[in-house]
C-alpha cells in the first residue's frame, strides 16, 4: 500500500510538471520579438522584455543576426543573447565566456550568421587602450574573447565597431590617427583598412553599405549632447555629408549605438542619461524607428 501511494505521488508530481510546462508562455512570439513595429517616432524597443527589466535599467547596443532570428544585447552584467525557435524566443542568455573574462566590454555587434560577436575588449589599465575582439559560436558553447589582430587592430584605440552583410566591419578609431574606417571582407579575411571622408562616431552601417548613421556631439542645430546623422554612399562611390535625423529621433539626452536591422527598415540605437551605468540614476534604453521617411526611396 505504501509503495502505490508513493507511485501516485510521483505520478501527480509528474503530471503537474508536465502541466507547468505546457502551459507556460514562451519569452515572446513573433519577428522582432513580436513587437508592434514603431512609425517614424522613435520607441522603446520590448519594454518589460529587453527594457528597464531590472533593477538598474541599462540595456545597449541591440543587434539583429542576418535571418532576423537572434538578438544580442548589452546589460551592466555582460553581453545577452535571445534566438527565435519553433516555440518562440528563448530568454535572454548571459554570453559566459565574456562576463568570465573579468575585463570590461563594449558595444556587441552580432555577425550576419550569428555565430560571431564583435566588441570592444576595453583593458582596465590603461583604460584608453581598446581594440576589436570576438567571440565565437561552438557546439560546446562560445570561446573566449580572442584579438582580431592587425591591420583591424592598431596603435591607436578600437572604440565601436559595426558590420555589414558581406561581414565588412567599419570601425571607430581614436587617438591622432583615428576616424571612421572600414575593413573590406575580401577573400575570407581582413587584410586592410581604408579611412573613410566621414565625421562622426560610433559608425552603424546599413547591410549592404548603403548608409550609415553615427553619433556626432554639440553640431549648431543639434537636439542633445550626442544626436544621431544619416550618411549617404552616393552613386559615385562617395559618402554625403551627415544629415541630422530630427527631434522624432533625437532628444536632450545621449543617442549613440546605432544598428540597422537586416531588412534596412529599422534604426535601433540608445538612449541615455549618462555613459556610466554604474552611477547611481543613470539609464539608457534601447529605441527603434522606422527608417521610411528618413531615407530616399532607392535606399530602403
Amino acid at each position: 500500500m505504501k509503495q502505490t501511494k508513493n507511485q501516485i505521488v510521483t505520478l501527480m508530481v509528474l503530471v503537474r510538471i508536465s502541466s507547468i510546462g505546457l502551459c507556460a508562455e514562451p519569452f515572446a512570439k513573433g519577428p522582432y520579438l513580436g513587437q508592434t513595429p514603431p512609425g517614424s517616432t522613435a520607441q522603446v524597443f520590448a519594454p518589460g522584455l529587453i527594457c528597464n527589466t531590472g533593477k538598474r535599467p541599462w540595456e545597449a547596443n541591440g543587434s539583429f543576426s542576418a535571418d532576423g532570428n537572434t538578438f544580442c544585447f548589452m546589460r551592466p552584467g555582460g553581453f545577452f543573447i535571445t534566438e527565435n525557435t519553433s516555440q518562440g524566443w528563448t530568454a535572454p542568455k548571459l554570453i559566459e565566456s565574456i562576463k568570465k573574462s573579468g575585463l570590461s566590454v563594449w558595444g556587441p555587434s552580432l555577425s550576419p550568421d550569428a555565430n560571431s560577436i564583435y566588441f570592444t575588449y576595453a583593458t582596465l589599465e590603461p583604460a584608453s587602450k581598446r581594440n576589436i575582439y570576438r567571440c565565437d559560436r561552438t557546439a560546446h558553447g562560445w570561446t573566449k574573447p580572442q584579438t582580431l589582430g592587425p591591420p583591424l587592430s592598431s596603435p591607436d584605440p578600437e572604440l565601436t565597431c559595426s558590420i555589414a552583410a558581406n561581414n565588412s566591419i567599419y570601425i571607430l578609431r581614436g587617438g591622432s590617427g583615428g576616424g571612421v574606417f572600414c575593413a573590406p571582407y575580401e577573400n575570407d579575411t581582413w587584410s586592410r583598412v581604408i579611412k573613410l571622408p566621414i565625421k562622426g562616431c560610433d559608425p552603424g552601417v546599413a547591410p549592404d553599405e548603403s548608409f550609415m548613421v553615427v553619433a556626432d556631439k554639440d553640431k549648431p542645430g543639434g537636439y542633445g549632447h550626442f544626436d544621431l546623422n544619416l550618411i549617404l554612399r552616393l552613386p559615385d562611390g562617395t559618402w554625403s555629408k551627415p544629415r541630422n535625423l530630427g527631434p522624432k529621433i533625437n532628444s536632450a539626452y545621449i543617442e549613440f549605438g546605432p544598428r540597422i536591422s537586416p531588412d534596412k527598415k529599422y534604426l535601433f540605437f540608445n538612449r541615455s542619461n549618462g555613459w556610466d551605468p554604474r552611477k547611481p540614476g543613470v539609464r539608457s534604453y534601447i529605441y527603434w524607428v522606422e527608417l521610411k521617411e528618413y531615407l530616399p526611396e532607392s535606399y530602403r
